[in-house]
């Protein structure tokens, strides 16, 4: 399982789909961030700017949400690479039991996922440090450096959720066509739609109210989530490790009723 796990280290750091997607992120968030000081400052002369918290920054690795279809894209890249090549075919003749090809690749795409909102956070600490020296914009630090890194890491806890789902796709179902769409609709926050309908239905049918079904969904709770201001740490906690488990069982399931083609 080791050597698999290397390999399939060795195999995504080769890839050209990570190296260019984790280098737009960060170029993109720096961007992003200087266009939108220049944008604030320009139409905004005279009047007072309210400060940029370190915290805030920290916690939100992607200054665009859609910034987040990139990291998907590239982990479905990397999942189905060796189904498309052909060779998982050898890989599978020559390990014990298939379902390590699996648990291989969730564990490399864990680093995949960690180094994507790593990078992410640190180039917009780094533009927002930056404007700060030059005077552009005002950073302050709210005393939740560490619970924004918490926060963090809540997230990569909830992108490893909705990989489980990603990977049911591309390595159960085989379709990495489905899988890049389902990616890019979650990425696009597509699905809120859906939520909003579903949630007025639930409330007429069960006459209830409040219920809101963002605060059960992997993609939703990856937005909202904050351990600083209290908001759906618990819910992120228990939908991640529930979605990881029934999906990554579904998929090794699966993976092992089928002819390794």
């Amino acid at each position: 399982m080791a050597n698999l796990i290397k390999m399939d280290m060795r195999r995504m750091f080769r890839s050209p789909m990570f190296l260019i997607t984790v280098s737009v992120v960060a170029l993109f968030n720096i961007l992003s961030t200087v266009g939108a000081v220049f944008l604030v400052n320009s139409f905004a002369a005279g009047q007072v700017i309210p400060p940029t918290v370190l915290s805030d920054v920290v916690a939100n690795p992607f200054v665009m949400s859609l910034l987040s279809i990139l990291m998907f894209a590239s982990l479905i890249s990397f999942s189905y690479a060796d189904i498309a090549g052909g060779y998982i075919k050898n890989l599978a003749g020559q390990l014990p039991h298939k379902s390590s090809l699996i648990y291989s690749k969730f564990a490399v795409i864990g680093v995949h996922n960690l180094i994507f909102l790593i990078v992410g956070s640190a180039s917009s600490v780094l533009a927002n440090l930056a404007l700060s020296a030059t005077g552009m914009l005002r950073l302050t630090d709210d005393g939740k450096l560490g619970a924004a890194i918490v926060t963090l890491l809540l997230k990569w806890l909830l992108s490893m959720a909705i990989t489980a789902i990603l990977m049911f796709v591309t390595n159960g179902v085989k379709n990495k066509v489905l899988a890049t769409v389902t990616g890019v609709i979650i990425g696009t926050g597509a699905l809120s739609l859906a939520y909003m309908g579903l949630n007025t239905a639930i409330e007429n049918i069960f006459h209830t109210q409040g219920f809101d079904l963002n605060l059960y969904m992997p993609d939703a709770l990856l937005k909202s989530v904050n351990v600083g201001a209290n908001i759906a740490v618990v819910n992120a906690i228990i939908v991640s490790l529930v979605c990881i488990v029934l999906f990554m069982a579904l998929t090794v399931k699966v993976f092992k009723s089928r002819d390794i083609k």
